[in-house]
C-alpha cells in the first residue's frame, strides 16, 4: 500500500508542465553556481532554470543583448523559454539605463543587485542591511563562509533562501524587475518566485 502511495512516477506533474527559465548572468562563476545550486534545491517546485554565463565583461547592456540572442535561438529550435532573466550588478555601469530599456522592450526580466550580487548572498547568512563597498562585500562573504575566491562554498546554505527573500523585500519594499533599488538591495526574490512557479504567468 505504501509503495503504491509514494512510489508511483505518475503522481508527479507531467514534464510539459515544468516551466523553463533562461537565466543569463554577467558573472562567470558565482552567479552561475548559485542559480544552479538553487535550481537543484528547488527542483521539485515546478520550474527548471537553464543558466548561461556570457563572457561580455561587466556590461549589462551586452548581457541583455546576449539573452535576447539565446532566447531567439532556442525558439527557432523549438525549445522556447517561458521566462528569460538577466542578473546584473549596479557597480558603476553607465550602460545600465540602456539595459533596462532593452529588457523592457524585449520582455526580459532584468534583476539588478545593488551594489552587487554578493549583497544577496550575504542575506543567506545574516539579516543586516548596511551599505558596503565592493571589497567589503567580498571580505564579508568570505568571512561568512559563503564564497571563496569568487567560487560559491560547497556548503552554501540554500535552505536559507526564504529568509534572504524576506530581508531583500524589507530592504526594498518597491522591488520590481528593471529597477535599481536602494543600496543595499537585490531583486533576486523575483527569480525565486519564478522558480517556485508562483510568479505571474
Amino acid at each position: 500500500m505504501a509503495g503504491r502511495a509514494y512510489g508511483r512516477r505518475s503522481s508527479r506533474p507531467a514534464r510539459e508542465l515544468v516551466r523553463r527559465i533562461l537565466v543569463v548572468t554577467e558573472g562567470m562563476l558565482t552567479e552561475r553556481q548559485y542559480v544552479e545550486g538553487l535550481n537543484s534545491f528547488l527542483r521539485s517546485k515546478g520550474a527548471t532554470a537553464v543558466v548561461k554565463s556570457v563572457p561580455v565583461g561587466k556590461d549589462p547592456l551586452k548581457v541583455v543583448q546576449k539573452c535576447v540572442e539565446k532566447r531567439d535561438e532556442a525558439a527557432k529550435s523549438g525549445k522556447e523559454y517561458e521566462f528569460c532573466v538577466c542578473l546584473v550588478d549596479v557597480d558603476q555601469h553607465d550602460a545600465l539605463p540602456a539595459a533596462c530599456q532593452l529588457a523592457a522592450s524585449e520582455s526580459i526580466v532584468l534583476l539588478i543587485s545593488n551594489l552587487k550580487f554578493e549583497v544577496w548572498l550575504r542575506w543567506h547568512a545574516e539579516n543586516k542591511r548596511s551599505a558596503m563597498t565592493s571589497s567589503q562585500l567580498d571580505e564579508l562573504t568570505n568571512r561568512l563562509g559563503l564564497v571563496k575566491n569568487k567560487s560559491l562554498s560547497s556548503g552554501f546554505p540554500f535552505h536559507a533562501v526564504h529568509g534572504a527573500c524576506k530581508v531583500a523585500r524589507t530592504s526594498d519594499p518597491g522591488m520590481e524587475a528593471g529597477r535599481v533599488g536602494p543600496d543595499p538591495s537585490s531583486a533576486m526574490p523575483i527569480l525565486v518566485d519564478l522558480m517556485l512557479a508562483s510568479g505571474n504567468k
